[in-house]
């Protein structure tokens, strides 16, 4: 069952020509988001599409990570933050957790950091923006 705020964020989301869906499966609440660019070389293509898990209790839980389709290369090979991450599979597709979390200190925001902020975040990963170590 997806949370009303969640519906609520992606109806503004499209609104505003971005393109995201809410999926349930198993009871698990995603968000889907095609397409998002990336640089081609060094990954393999120039978007993916990522899944986004979503907290029964957002927006106070936090949102964190998120999902890469598979499959992928980088650099023609596997990236470190995606090689060892959890494998689902969800609406036929195979999906692998990417190891991509916010800064100590700047951690998500309650009420202040959205869905939008939170995809935002996301793309930072397949631009190699941010986290260091």
């Amino acid at each position: 069952m997806a949370p009303a705020l969640v519906i609520e964020h992606v109806a503004a989301l499209n609104g505003r020509g971005a393109r995201a869906e809410v999926w349930d499966e198993a009871g698990q609440c995603y968000v889907f988001v095609p397409g998002l660019a990336a640089p081609s070389p060094p990954w393999d293509r120039t978007s993916y599409d990522i899944l986004i898990a979503i907290p029964a209790a957002y927006d106070m839980a936090e949102l964190d990570a998120f999902y890469l389709s598979m499959p992928y290369t980088y650099n023609g090979g596997t990236h470190q933050r995606v090689e060892n991450g959890a494998v689902i599979a969800v609406r036929g597709r195979q999906w692998r957790l990417v190891s991509w979390h916010y800064l100590d200190g700047k951690r998500w925001r309650a009420g202040l950091d959205t869905l939008e902020t939170h995809i935002a975040h996301c793309r930072g990963f397949l631009l190699a923006r941010g986290v260091k170590g």
